[in-house]
């Protein structure tokens, strides 16, 4: 799943509680094709996909399966990044089951896996991999609680979002924040794909500079990853713009498809 920012001293800043949501999230496969756009490096070229499936699981969640390929080009030499994700996230936004899966030319670097449970004001994460341990986080909301409420609070009109976030980081403890900022996307702008373009068609949107800190971020104040996409009113993201500090990744929705939301659930589960 990344910046400082300078913002007015009028903007207000809003924390993101974890809890029911009131937006409903667009089940949904979308593909990115990502290349890249700047570097601090000496990489001849790094190309990107990124595949995600959001599903429901029932009525009680959803599910998430993320893949993010990447090709780093150096010389005569390619390096194979594939991070696997699957996931499941309570509609409540009390409960994320994580499994993240690492491997660099086919060999597996890290296997990170565990539940995270909000209880009072603390989230509780138990890690069965690499390790068997348990940690307590100060209250945190999950990704796509995240992602919910960034659009509730776009349709709200606020500007400036900040959570605390765990996305099933093996180093949870380092307490991970992101500080979001919102602005209105220009409504002529559609994405290039023309299918992606149509299937888009007529709904709201945000332009979203996200930046992802932690406790590595405390000398010099800068984000640890930072984050630019354009956030439509049902979850889906394009233009992704991702900084990783050494090099900068961008590109759009490929291929998008929608999935069909379970009937009959109750409001809040």
């Amino acid at each position: 799943m990344q910046h400082a920012l300078a913002f007015s001293a009028a903007a207000i800043v809003l924390a993101v509680s974890p809890g029911a949501r009131a937006i409903e999230l667009q089940p949904h496969e979308a593909v990115y094709d990502l290349s890249l756009v700047s570097q601090s490096s000496n990489f001849s070229s790094i190309d990107g996909r990124i595949a995600l499936q959001l599903k429901p699981d029932a009525c009680a969640g959803l599910s998430i399966d993320y893949r993010f390929l990447a090709r780093f080009h150096q010389d005569d030499e390619v390096t194979v990044t594939d991070q696997q994700t699957v996931a499941r996230e309570s509609r409540d936004g009390k409960r994320y089951e994580f499994r993240t899966r690492t491997v660099v030319d086919g060999t597996e670097q890290s296997l990170v896996e565990g539940v995270a449970v909000n209880e009072g004001d603390k989230t509780k994460v138990s890690f069965e991999s690499p390790v068997k341990r348990e940690t307590e986080l100060p209250l945190s909301v999950f990704p796509l609680g995240h992602t919910a409420e960034l659009v509730e609070k776009a349709l709200a009109g606020e500007r400036l979002v900040q959570a605390n976030l765990f996305d099933g980081d093996e180093e949870a403890d380092k307490l991970l924040t992101t500080t979001s900022l919102i602005l209105p996307a220009k409504p002529e702008t559609r994405p290039e794909n023309p299918e992606v373009a149509k299937t888009l068609e007529g709904l709201r949107s945000w332009n979203v500079v996200e930046s992802y800190y932690n406790t590595d971020s405390d000398g010099d104040g800068l984000p640890v990853f930072e984050t630019r996409y354009r956030l439509y009113e049902n979850g889906v993201s394009d233009e992704l713009r991702l900084d990783f500090g050494e090099y900068t990744l961008a590109g759009g929705l490929d291929r998008l498809q929608f999935y069909d939301r379970p009937t009959d659930c109750p409001a809040s589960q």
